[in-house]
């Protein structure tokens, strides 16, 4: 996974001519602003500026998509909440706690260190990141008519 998430592998692609989008993370943008003292609107300008002068396609925002993701994960929620109390004895019997995290890679880290036991627990809901993908993949490459 990391040898496709690199700096050269991302270049290589620029180099190569294939079609790169890039979606920023609020976090990233508010890290960024402070290190450097602008505000974050600045900093994803500034970064939308340099990466389409490295020959990026497109720059987005996850902030919408991490609206969708909390909104998902709170129907999940809600879904779950009223499985656990629907049988005639009230005993809980669904997958509560539920556990969700913007971080596909703490996700990851939970099923691969704590397995089976976690994995009942854990929402189905796609990570901003991954939500952002499915609409660039689905949406907006086929507005921008790219494969």
């Amino acid at each position: 996974m990391l040898e496709k998430q690199s700096l050269d592998e991302f270049l290589s692609n620029i180099e190569n001519r294939k079609t790169v989008i890039v979606s920023l993370s609020p976090q990233s943008r508010a890290s960024l602003a402070v290190h450097f003292g602008l505000s974050p609107l600045q900093v994803f300008k500034k970064l939308t500026t340099f990466l389409k002068s490295l020959g990026v396609k497109a720059v987005y925002d996850t902030s919408c998509s991490r609206d969708l993701s909390l909104i998902e994960s709170c129907n999940e929620f809600m879904t779950r909440y009223k499985q656990s109390y629907s049988s005639d004895d009230g005993k809980c019997k669904s997958s509560l706690p539920m556990i969700s995290s913007a971080c596909p890679g703490w996700i990851c880290y939970a099923e691969k260190t704590l397995g089976s036991y976690i994995l009942p627990y854990i929402s189905s809901v796609k990570s901003p990141q991954q939500t952002m993908g499915a609409i660039v993949k689905h949406q907006i490459c086929q507005k921008m008519c790219i494969r």
